[in-house]
């Protein structure tokens, strides 16, 4: 009996675990002003779910980010210069609900978490030089400073929390940024020019040692080393395809995969080696994502995600214009699509997330 009893305890505490570590990804419908949540388990989504409250259908919603926890979602409304909070904490078979939002004084486009899971940067997709730093348990804004003539029209922040790394496509540059938790301020430290690229994004590798902006135009990226004293511009990798929107990084850091949608060859993930800080090499490996995407780019909008197994790549859409619903699934054991997931509308930032107690 006690037998039993013992086996019936570990069977529990199995299956608690499980519900504790649920997988779960959102992505957002650009156009339907709705979300819709991935089980990549078993490669299935959801309905529309929030449908017309995240803000008005013209504003357009853009990037998803996920707290470090696993239990908030955050989607940028362009248009309306608004950021939602919603709770996922359910898991995938749970109705998430809208917690709140907060205004941000420019397009919200781009967004990244502490790693504290306390703020979330944003930065603009018109020509403000802002960065708003909102609080997330309060769903308000506590800063937004004003840069003058250095622009961020994407951000990543390293795990350090304190460098913080944007991407200004108008001028070309790739800047650095110093994070204080304390006040919540940021800080400009220097500018990388990296013309004639025009980078619209930009990735930070897990360990905080190597940053890669992505570039619109060509097939250059430029490429850089962090360390304790700052950002060192490392040069370029160069990809077969050119004009990339987005990068991810895989949980080791060394492997880089680069969303990119020239007017040929449409969308191609260009996958990358990283042997070391900032030392960045094309592997010569291309992976086609079907169906054919837009072409041109959106401002620091993570259009590309890698599924908490670190086994597949969800591909959305890199654009609105030329925007499909199918979200590409590719194998990266193989580096070949093996599968989609439909959207009901337009699929754009899409992250994934574990959930625990």
């Amino acid at each position: 009996m006690k037998k039993q009893i013992l086996l019936l305890c570990l069977m529990f505490g199995l299956v608690s675990l499980a519900v504790a570590e649920e997988q779960i990804g959102v992505f957002a419908n650009s156009n339907t002003n709705s979300i819709q949540l991935i089980d990549p388990v078993t490669q299935t989504v959801s309905a529309s779910l929030l449908k017309g409250t995240l803000g008005s259908y013209g504003g357009g919603l853009f990037d998803v980010v996920i707290t470090p926890n696993g239990k908030t979602a955050i989607v940028s409304n362009f248009g309306d210069s608004k950021i939602f909070f919603i709770d996922i904490s359910g898991g995938f078979d749970a109705t998430p609900t809208l917690l709140g939002q907060a205004r941000i004084g420019f397009f919200a486009e781009d967004m990244a978490i502490t790693p504290d899971g306390k703020y979330v940067l944003v930065t603009d997709g018109g020509f403000s030089s802002g960065i708003a730093v909102v609080d997330i348990a309060g769903m308000y804004q506590v800063n937004n400073q004003n840069f003058g003539n250095v622009y961020s029209n994407a951000v990543a922040i390293a795990p350090n929390g304190t460098t913080v790394v944007t991407a200004d496509y108008f001028t070309g540059r790739i800047n650095h940024f110093t994070f204080n938790p304390e006040d919540a301020t940021l800080t400009f430290v220097n500018y990388a020019r990296v013309l004639p690229t025009r980078p619209v994004n930009v990735a930070i590798s897990p360990d905080g040692k190597t940053a890669i902006g992505v570039s619109a135009s060509g097939h250059d990226h430029p490429v850089f080393a962090i360390h304790d004293g700052g950002m060192e511009f490392k040069g370029y990798v160069t990809l077969a395809h050119k004009s990339g929107q987005s990068c991810v990084f895989n949980s080791d850091g060394t492997k880089a995969y680069l969303l990119s949608n020239s007017t040929y060859y449409r969308a191609m993930i260009e996958v990358m080696d990283v042997t070391g800080p900032g030392q960045v090499v094309a592997s010569g490996v291309s992976i086609p994502a079907r169906p054919k995407k837009g072409t041109s780019q959106l401002f620091g909008v993570d259009t590309i995600a890698i599924d908490p197994a670190g086994e597949y790549l969800y591909v959305s859409n890199p654009t609105l214009s030329g925007g499909v619903q199918r979200i590409s699934i590719i194998d990266l054991t193989i580096n070949q699509q093996v599968n989609y997931v439909q959207g009901n509308g337009i699929p754009c930032g899409i992250a994934f997330a574990t959930i625990a107690d």
